[in-house]
């Protein structure tokens, strides 16, 4: 069976034969995705407030979520009344858009929503989400609810080109960059360096404590763009019951992972980040559901085959994980808080540009 983080690793994010035999298809991709940016772009729809995208270049793993839900706090602590799109990815209501929060409660659970949506609406209570893939369609919706919108932030949403936006912000992870620099599939980016022209703003995100962002560089270099450097650091531990936990009692503890997310080794690098070890990392695709009650009564066996004290897992599968009665009482996730180094730079950037 193929790993395919590890054919991530060997041949998208470095070069190989492999990635110089699929690099014709990589080319044709970069022809179609430009092609596509001009064909779409001047029919774009104007909606009538401030809109934001937050999204990226690279297949998955670049930040682009915490970002959004960093600046969604920004921007509402700031008293602006702000709401989210988000696509919902692998919900039951991606096809179907749909309020999956408002300003006084969490409306669907992580099967409809999608994880990434939920874990949005529960990190900002009060900012109102949207889910669904057809995104006019769902920012309609958020409009025609709430009038009075200030702004709206379009998660994941670069390549998204229906809805004009006033502020395009790209992410980048500080260790990926642009992976081996060619597209998909002989490469890990979705389109052309090239498009970084259409951007706004660069964020790049540093989720090791032990790096200096002075040492980042990247493909984003030959674009005179602002860059706002941010990091991801871990706040504490949150329990099935929305309970939080002091990390510092994790220590000594027989630690078991489980992510399904883009990047795992960012999460055992968080891990390690805090003088923790573990016995076995279960490790699953972006966004796996986690809806096989077989696979969650294996994962309780093997707990029980090394008398494992925790579930340490991704906060964004938390929720899916919780419902396995066999996983709930062991579960904690590890919640993590991204800053940026220069918010108050990146307010008066929005100051200036927006008006906000």
């Amino acid at each position: 069976m193929i790993d395919p983080q590890n054919l991530i690793h060997r041949h998208l994010k470095r070069r190989s034969p492999l990635s110089d035999l699929l690099s014709p298809l990589g080319q044709l991709n970069a022809f179609l995705q430009i092609q596509r940016r001009k064909r779409l772009s001047p029919k774009a729809w104007h909606p009538p407030c401030p809109v934001i995208s937050i999204g990226n270049i690279v297949s998955g793993g670049s930040g682009k979520t915490p970002f959004t839900i960093y600046l969604a706090g920004l921007l509402g602590a700031s008293g602006c009344k702000v709401a989210i799109s988000h696509r919902g990815y692998k919900g039951r209501l991606e096809n179907t858009p749909t309020l999956i929060s408002d300003r006084e409660r969490i409306l669907f659970g992580a099967t409809d929503a999608g994880d990434e949506a939920l874990l949005i609406a529960k990190r900002l209570p009060g900012i109102p989400v949207a889910v669904g893939k057809q995104r006019v369609a769902a920012v309609s919706l958020l409009l025609a609810k709430y009038p009075d919108l200030d702004v709206l932030l379009l998660d994941d949403a670069f390549q998204h080109l229906g809805i004009a936006r006033d502020l395009d912000i790209v992410c980048f992870d500080a260790d990926l960059g642009c992976g081996n620099g060619r597209l998909i599939p002989a490469g890990y980016l979705r389109e052309p360096v090239s498009a970084l022209a259409s951007a706004s703003l660069l964020v790049v995100t540093n989720k090791h404590a032990s790096s200096g962002s002075e040492t980042i560089a990247g493909c984003w270099d030959a674009f005179a763009k602002p860059v706002f450097h941010c990091r991801l650091q871990a706040r504490d531990g949150m329990d099935a019951e929305g309970r939080s936990v002091e990390l510092g009692s994790l220590a000594g503890k027989k630690l078991l992972l489980i992510s399904g997310i883009a990047d795992p080794d960012s999460f055992e690098n968080s891990v390690k980040a805090l003088g923790l070890s573990w016995l076995h990392h279960f490790r699953y695709p972006d966004h796996y559901t986690f809806r096989e009650s077989m696979e969650a009564q294996r994962i309780a066996q093997i707990a029980a085959k090394y008398s494992a004290d925790i579930l340490l897992c991704t906060e964004k599968d938390l929720a899916k994980l919780a419902s396995h009665a066999e996983l709930r009482d062991k579960l904690l996730a590890l919640r993590m808080d991204l800053a940026c180094e220069d918010g108050d730079g990146l307010k008066e950037l929005l100051r200036q540009q927006l008006g906000l």
